[in-house]
């Protein structure tokens, strides 16, 4: 398999398609009206992000496969050695990083709370779900 970094190519796509698909399903089919009435977004802002809704989800893409990427060249330097420590180290790397810095919005943006919690859970599934798919798709996906 190709590799970039010493990651699997392949492996990292697929993790990429499977976090970016947690994203469309969580903030698309079940919690788009939460989330968006979470954030206070008015009718006109709604109507500019669905008019330039293409660039924002390509966006999104990349940005999911740069969070992929790193997650596995961390768990590759962690030697996160198994699906069961590449999942602990995906959790301990979402507590210590990624829903601390979220936290942000909700001390100084006074964002609600369950704004976290939603977009917490949403990373969270992401990372162990990427961690997992980078870890199993053929063994070495983040090994040496």
């Amino acid at each position: 398999m190709p590799r970039i970094l010493g990651l699997n190519l392949v492996a990292l796509i697929v993790a990429t398609l499977a976090f970016y698909a947690v994203g469309a399903v969580w903030y698309g089919a079940l919690f788009a009206e939460l989330w968006t009435g979470l954030w206070g977004f008015t009718d006109a802002q709604m109507t500019a992000a669905e008019a330039s809704a293409g660039p924002a989800m390509a966006m999104g893409f990349a940005i999911t496969l740069v969070t992929t990427a790193f997650l596995g060249l961390a768990l590759k330097a962690l030697k996160a050695g198994g699906l069961a420590g590449a999942v602990k180290w995906a959790v301990f790397l979402w507590a210590g990083f990624v829903v601390t810095t979220m936290a942000y919005d909700i001390a100084y943006a006074m964002q609600p709370m369950m704004l976290l919690v939603l977009d917490g859970a949403h990373t969270l599934i992401g990372f162990v779900i990427a961690a997992a798919i980078l870890t199993a798709m053929d063994g070495v996906a983040v090994k040496d």
